[in-house]
This record gives C-alpha cells, sequence and structure tokens, in this order.
C-alpha cells in the first residue's frame, strides 16, 4: 500500500540521512521534500500522507492539512529518534497486514584501541548475535590495523572493486569471503596497505549499504559486523547510516575526552540514540579482557 511520507527539513545532510533510513522500513513510500518536491502527482498515487515536521523550521499551522496528526521530528532532546517515528508512522493495520520478516543485523564497531583488544570485543559481540546461516566480518582498516591470518585472504580490495558494479548482488559478498578461525565469514584483508582509502570513501558506503541488504534479506538470517578505522569524521554518519547498531570502543572511561563527546554527539544526532553504544575495554590482563558498557545511549 503506497503512501507519502512529507519531511519538513531544511537542513539536506540530515534530510538524506533520514531518508534513507526511513525507506529500508517503508520500501513502497513516497518520500518528499516538500520544500522541493512537487507533491500533486504523489498525492493522487498515495493512499494517504503522513508528515514530520522540524519545529525550528516550519509551525503545524503552516502545514497543509492531513487526515493525521504531523509527527515532531525531534522531541525534548533535540534528538532525532528513528525508532519513534517509524513506530508512529507504522499503522497498526500496516502491521497486521504485513508482518516482518525476522532478519539479522549490521552492526558497526568503531575502535580506538589495540588490535588484540578490538578483536576480543568483536569474538564476544559475536556470542551474544542471535542464531544465523552466517556471521560475516568487513575491515574497512588499513592492513596495517587487520588481525587476519593468511587463510583469511586479502579479498577486501577485490571486493570494493567488484561492489561498484550495476551487477553486483548483496549475495556477491559471500563470492569473496573465506572462514576466519573464529568462525567468520570475511574476505580478510586489502591487497595494499591503504586500498581502503586509496579507492574513495564512495566505494566504502556502496559496500556497507550492499551488507545491510544482505542482513536485511529474508531469504537467509545473516549477521554483519564491519569494522570502521581512519575515515574522516564528517564521513561518518553517511558510512554508519545503513547500520542497525554502532559500538564506539574506548580504552577507559577517563580516555572520552572532549572531542570523544562530541563525536558521540554528532553521531547520535546523525543516525539516533537507539543505534549508539559505547563500551571501555578497560585495563588489559593476562587473562580475557572485560567489556564495561559504561554509557549506553539512548
Amino acid at each position: 500500500m503506497a503512501f507519502t511520507i512529507k519531511i519538513y527539513e531544511k537542513n539536506e545532510y540530515v534530510y538524506s540521512l533520514l531518508k534513507k533510513r526511513l525507506i529500508s522500513f517503508f520500501p513502497d513510500a513516497y518520500i518528499v521534500d516538500p520544500y522541493i518536491d512537487e507533491q500533486d502527482y504523489l498525492d493522487q498515487l498515495s493512499t494517504y500522507t503522513r508528515v514530520i515536521y522540524d519545529p525550528a523550521d516550519i509551525n503545524t499551522n503552516d502545514i497543509t492539512h492531513t487526515s493525521a496528526s504531523p509527527i515532531r521530528l525531534t522531541e525534548d532532546s533535540g534528538i532525532i529518534d528513528c525508532a519513534r517515528l517509524i513506530a508512529m508512522l507504522r499503522s497498526e493495520e500496516d502491521i497486521t497486514a504485513y508482518p516482518k520478516h525476522i532478519t539479522g543485523s549490521l552492526y558497526a564497531v568503531l575502535p580506538f584501541v589495540y588490535t588484540d583488544a578490538r578483536d576480543r570485543f568483536i569474538r564476544e559481540l559475536s556470542t551474544e548475535l542471535p542464531d544465523s546461516d552466517f556471521n560475516i566480518r568487513l575491515d574497512l582498516t588499513s592492513k596495517l590495523r587487520t588481525s587476519m591470518k593468511p587463510a583469511s585472504g586479502c579479498n577486501m580490495t577485490s571486493l570494493l572493486e567488484a561492489c561498484r558494479s550495476r551487477k553486483f548482488n548483496p549475495e556477491d559478498i559471500l563470492k569473496y569471503c573465506n572462514m576466519d578461525e573464529y568462525g567468520f565469514l570475511t574476505p580478510g584483508s586489502t591487497k595494499g596497505f591503504d586500498d581502503v582509502y586509496d579507492l574513495g570513501v564512495e566505494r566504502s558506503i556502496t559496500l556497507i549499504n550492499h551488507a545491510a541488504s544482505l542482513a536485511h534479506s529474508s531469504s537467509r538470517f545473516s549477521n554483519v559486523i564491519t569494522v570502521i578505522e581512519g575515515f574522516r569524521t564528517k564521513d561518518l554518519p553517511e558510512l554508519l547510516s545503513s547500520c542497525d547498531k554502532v559500538y564506539l570502543l574506548l580504552p577507559t572511561a577517563s580516555s572520552e575526552d572532549i572531542g570523544t563527546r562530541e563525536l558521540i554527539a554528532l553521531l547520535t544526532k546523525a543516525l539516533g540514540g537507539e543505534r549508539i553504544s559505547v563500551f571501555y575495554s578497560g585495563v588489559t590482563t593476562d587473562s580475557d579482557n572485560n567489556f564495561d558498557q559504561r554509557r549506553l545511549v539512548v
């Protein structure tokens, strides 16, 4: 059942991130920017229209009348909570008529710790994931920061080069993967030290979007963990926009300086607090590391 979602948001960057997030939950919806898009023909094609508005941009009295009350983009906290928006956009009839398929999830890990602490965290995370057909690991990092054994391969460069093709299917990711010693399917490292960055951030964004489609496919149950390192801060919101959950891994609580807090605030505003979690690796000892979730950003 087609319907229209009008988003009154003048910040083009915020609008594009929000549109990308909503379209994955409402693939049949027409998502438009009322400030620039022509709407008459969409209104004719749609069964109904829902409106999301930023109170900083427009007053509800200036919004064209709709059958349902307009939805505020942000609550008093100023954070865009996509989970809240999705729940308000989805009607009871939709939930009954279109039950949600059980699918996997796409997780991102942003580590600011040594590789051994990072990999222990990922192994612990994998034990908490729902049972799936596959657990896939993608390392978008410098080759120096990968800890893959030779058996894992050096196929990340080939995968990044292949995913740009229009013929590339999300399940093609599996063709570049080998099983590592911890049970992950992974393409391993890149061939060159900086291939991830030399190929450009858009290539990594493309691959992450394909990984999201693979994880969310109803034809198989796959979880994907992608490790994100070395990218510019301004590129992170778009890199992470398709991820269901983002984990920031810090050494200790005392390492959370002004820059770290600004990064957390940036990602929380762009992605929604329900998707961001912060963990601390604590003090590394000879025994296994215990990761402390001192803050869950919600």
